[in-house]
């Protein structure tokens, strides 16, 4: 796997070797010589939007709060950002066979000692939310194939794949490690538990999941997924939305 970095202006474009046609259009995205379509999301943390630019449809995504919460903008003095782990691992995993994954085509970063911005550029791809239990049966297959090579989702959740004619990927993931401890991908099978379609299916995730419960990961990991579902602490994270919305950097 080798990406090839260039300059333009004060940005960094990664993209894999050889795409000429992509750094073309990376810098008109920089330039905003590009039409939105659809807004999916358009907030302080966050920005994802289907645009047309060069006579194509792709998806641009702005992963912002790295550098609008003080305490994820001070991780990236040593980090290299969401989107750049984005492009790195997911191609990574591509160049290994791994096909799961809805790959970007660039990223576009701009740095000084900290993250100041990011752009994830994906192709637009048509299809449909997944809603069926025969869905579910291919989001367990692609997990529990992930999860054997040490990756994690970190958002687990069935509104983070998407079903097209090449079949059900994942989306909206940095695809990274979990080395030891089983403490992520413990985490990931917990979160799918809850997701609305899974519990709209009564779909039995852990019947077709092989779950350690026995491991000090696991056990971490219920006992915070079961904190954070306490009344109280469900009203704290819901008043700290609300701030959120009205522009706190929390």
């Amino acid at each position: 796997m080798s990406l090839e970095k260039k300059k333009y202006g004060e940005y960094g474009i990664y993209y894999p070797e050889g795409d000429r046609e992509i750094e073309k259009i990376c810098q008109k995205v920089l330039e905003k010589k590009y039409e939105i379509l659809e807004r999916y999301k358009d907030t302080e943390r966050n920005f994802v939007a289907k645009i047309e630019l060069a006579g194509k449809i792709f998806v641009l995504k702005s992963p912002k709060a790295e550098t609008v919460i003080p305490q994820r903008k001070i991780q990236t003095l040593w980090k290299k950002g969401e989107a750049l782990n984005t492009l790195y691992n997911l191609e990574k995993y591509r160049s290994q066979g791994l096909d799961c994954f809805v790959v970007p085509r660039a990223v576009m970063v701009k740095r000084g000692l900290f993250l100041k911005e990011s752009y994830i550029l994906m192709d637009y791809i048509e299809g449909e939310k997944l809603s069926t239990k025969e869905d579910i049966d291919q989001v367990m297959e692609i997990v529990k194939k992930i999860h054997e090579k040490g990756i994690y989702h970190g958002d687990l959740n069935t509104s983070n794949f998407i079903k097209s004619g090449d079949g059900i990927k994942a989306i909206d993931t940095q695809g990274k490690m979990e080395y030891f401890w089983n403490f992520k991908r413990s985490y990931d099978i917990l979160t799918l538990k809850r997701d609305l379609l899974v519990l709209e299916r009564k779909y039995q995730v852990e019947k077709n999941y092989p779950l350690k419960k026995n491991t000090l990961g696991y056990i971490v990991a219920y006992l915070i997924k079961e904190f954070k579902y306490i009344p109280l602490v469900e009203k704290i994270r819901g008043y700290k939305r609300d701030l959120r919305s009205r522009g706190w950097k929390i």
